[in-house]
């Protein structure tokens, strides 16, 4: 293995291989074996199945051999991307570029080397040189020391690869060999493969017509068997509730949710984690209410955390970020349980896609500018949108994304999902029933039982020119430097301190823009407030304007009031005193003749 991040793939093979009776070592060839958590897998695995061992394997031979090794690999995985079905995936190309010392590019692209002819002849002096190399003696001592009966390697075809070393040796050794596919992108994005193992054990007739007609594997020697690392994922079941792993990880339990999951891009793309949080904008502002309510929780990529570290979730309700590499039983579990207990899947370009299409939850993406690299320009995103009828849903706008993932969300919980056939063809080619981990036993087992092959010696020819390697080589060294050498340890050093560079870069960015946005909404604010104060002291001045008015309307009401209560009591005394003369008069008016008043 390259490093441990390969365990994961392997893991249910190398159970069943101990369970069967076989003595496993696994040998760890790079620095970095600690790869993304999985000591503690490998440690349980070892404490259950005391067959299985392992070592740190580190090839190293003199700076001079490691140089030119690297040089030629380089050069001749470079030139594999100059043919016509990579014409649609510059990215690929360049990709491998930045790795290829300057002079050898341009003399890759001198017109002579656009003719397939006279490139196929180039390549064939390259791998001529690659030939001539000499053997690793870490390599062979550990081979001569372990005498296996098999040697199975993974994923081998990374670009300037050193395990063509363990290969080449072992073939020289006379022992068995087999190339084990990693990934469903490997065979069309990575290195090409020199020299041809015993076997290639791929997935599915896709990687088999890859590795035949990309690869030039001849179909007798390519054996398909599944992929055995999705198995585990066939016929699970969650351990926890749907409330109780919501609960869990943060998210409400009265609403639906999507699950995002991210992708490993090329260097140079833009920053995944600001797209999500665009992405989850727009459904925040969707005309949909099934869109707007839905919660969103976010598995980022274990191996780029560190770009969330700069970008806010917080103001976005029901937006949850968790998730971890599932290579222990209980990141197993999150991991199903995210996909089960979600209503659909969003990414960009993930094998998530793969996982998602076993536990028949509908799968989406975007397809946007920004990101075509990523995605229409490499050859196998293709294969989500073609094998089995697809099992991609993919939008070209935010629009047509939001359409397809209503469609997703009103379909019926009881109503089967559409993604069985791409299952059938891409992941279980064997029946949907039948698991690939014991196929891809079988097949080691098979190679087992055929006999030993003869030794390849190196031929004399490829010995002499292995001795005109070395002074042609240190001149060139000595008289281009990095024009013609590749330094591909400077170089991948390089690299990451630009992308370390890039991100900091962006981060300062992200940061000026959260000030200045702060300023902004710190300004709105202050105009707010006095806006507001303004307002309320015209509302003050107003009111005690219409007091006053109340009152003086008050005080006018009382003197009318008062006016009438005087008028009302002259009335009645006037009315008292007329009655009072009245009966006065009455009392003295002449009553009878001769009686005087």
């Amino acid at each position: 293995m390259r490093h441990l991040g390969s365990f994961r793939m392997y893991e249910s093979v190398i159970r069943e291989l101990a369970v069967r009776g076989h003595d496993i070592h696994l040998a760890l060839d790079r620095g970095a074996w600690l790869a993304l958590g999985s000591r503690p897998a490998l440690e349980t695995l070892v404490a259950e199945h005391p067959r299985v061992t392992w070592s740190r394997l580190s090839p190293s031979t003199s700076p001079l051999w490691f140089d030119l090794a690297g040089t030629i690999r380089l050069w001749v995985d470079y030139l594999r991307y100059f043919l016509p079905e990579y014409d649609a995936t510059p990215k690929l190309k360049a990709r491998a570029e930045v790795r290829v010392p300057p002079t050898l590019v341009r003399i890759s692209n001198w017109r002579l080397f656009q003719q397939a002819a006279n490139r196929h002849r180039l390549l064939a002096v390259l791998r001529a040189l690659e030939r001539a190399l000499p053997p690793v003696p870490q390599i062979e001592r550990q081979l001569e020391e372990e005498q296996p009966d098999v040697v199975l390697v993974t994923p081998l075809v990374y670009l300037g690869s050193s395990q063509f070393d363990t290969l080449r040796t072992a073939m020289s050794m006379g022992l068995r060999t087999a190339f084990c596919v990693g990934s469903w992108d490997h065979l069309s994005s990575k290195a090409l493969i020199r020299d041809l193992p015993d076997r290639v054990l791929v997935w599915n007739e896709t990687q088999k017509d890859e590795a035949v007609h990309l690869q030039g594997v001849p179909p007798d020697r390519v054996v398909v068997t599944g992929a055995q690392c999705y198995d585990h994922w066939f016929g699970r079941q969650p351990v926890r509730s749907r409330d109780d792993f919501c609960r869990r990880v943060g998210l409400p339990t009265d609403r639906r949710f999507l699950l995002y999951v991210c992708s490993a891009l090329f260097p140079g793309s833009p920053v995944e984690a600001e797209f999500v949080r665009r992405w989850v904008q727009s459904l925040r502002e969707s005309p949909h209410e099934e869109l707007r309510s839905l919660a969103v929780l976010i598995r980022p990529h274990p191996a780029r955390m560190a770009e969330w570290n700069s970008v806010d979730l917080a103001s976005l309700e029901h937006v949850v970020l968790y998730g971890s590499n599932p290579v222990d039983d209980t990141s197993k579990d999150d991991y199903f349980e995210s996909l089960f207990y979600s209503s659909a899947v969003v990414g960009m370009n993930t094998s998530a896609f793969l996982e998602a299409a076993v536990v028949d939850r509908p799968v989406h993406t975007i397809l946007l500018p920004e990101f075509h690299e990523n995605q229409e320009g490499t050859l196998h995103f293709q294969y989500l949108l073609t094998v089995g009828g697809g099992v991609l849903l993919a939008g070209r706008s935010f629009e047509a994304h939001h359409a397809q993932l209503l469609e997703s969300l009103r379909r019926s919980p009881d109503q089967p999902g559409t993604n069985r056939q791409f299952v059938r063809d891409f992941i279980r080619p064997h029946g949907l029933d039948t698991r690939a981990t014991p196929i891809f036993c079988d097949a080691v087992d098979d190679l087992l039982r055929m006999p030993a092959p003869a030794p390849e010696r190196t031929p004399l020819r490829f010995q002499l020119l292995r001795v005109a390697m070395v002074p042609t080589f240190l001149l060139l060294r000595w008289m281009y430097g990095s024009e013609v050498v590749s330094d591909d340890r400077h170089i991948r050093e390089q690299e990451r301190r630009r992308q370390r560079q890039e991100h900091g870069r962006k981060r300062e960015e992200r940061l000026r823009s959260a000030e200045a946005k702060t300023r902004e909404q710190a300004r709105v604010r202050a105009d707010t407030l006095a806006a507001r104060e303004a307002t309320v002291q015209a509302n003050r001045v107003e009111r005690q304007r219409a007091e006053a008015a109340k009152a003086a309307k008050k005080r006018e009401r009382t003197r009318a009031k008062s006016a009438r209560v005087r008028e009302k009591g002259r009335l009645v005394l006037r009315a008292r005193l007329k009655r009072g003369a009245s009966r006065w008069l009455s009392r003295w008016r002449p009553g009878q003749e001769g009686q005087s008043p």
